[in-house]
């Protein structure tokens, strides 16, 4: 058996040097399982994931209108932390928050890691 979506978050955070949280979420923005770190107690993960649904939906839709392909990444960068996505399915994305100064490349890394393991799991 594998890991809960819940165990898989955690060692995603876990090997992410700077992660606050990972999230798997609905492009409906609903949230499906967060972990957060303890790092940034004051950052809502969920809110902030739902809230970047509407950029990610657009993002997509760019994407697709102007022949580049399908979306396969995106990184927003705060003063508070940067954030990573990328889409499992159409309908479904991994979302990881780093504090600033985090490992992005190993974040980017674990990210694809884990969308390719979690493909199936969301695939019709």
């Amino acid at each position: 058996m594998g890991l809960s979506f819940a165990d898989m978050l955690s060692a995603i955070t876990g090997r992410v040097e700077g992660a606050i949280a990972a999230i798997i979420v609905g492009i409906d923005g609903i949230p499906i399982e967060r972990v957060a770190t303890g790092e940034d107690h004051e950052l809502d993960i969920e809110i902030i994931a739902t809230e970047f649904t509407t950029l990610l939906r657009r993002a997509m839709h760019t994407a697709t209108d102007t022949e580049l392909g399908q979306l396969q990444e995106m990184v927003l960068g705060t003063e508070r932390a940067q954030f990573l996505l990328r889409p499992i399915t159409p309908e479904y994305f991994l979302m990881i928050a780093l504090a600033p100064g985090g490992n992005t490349g190993r974040a980017r890394f674990e990210l694809r890691k884990a969308q390719l393991a979690l493909e199936n799991e969301f695939s019709i």
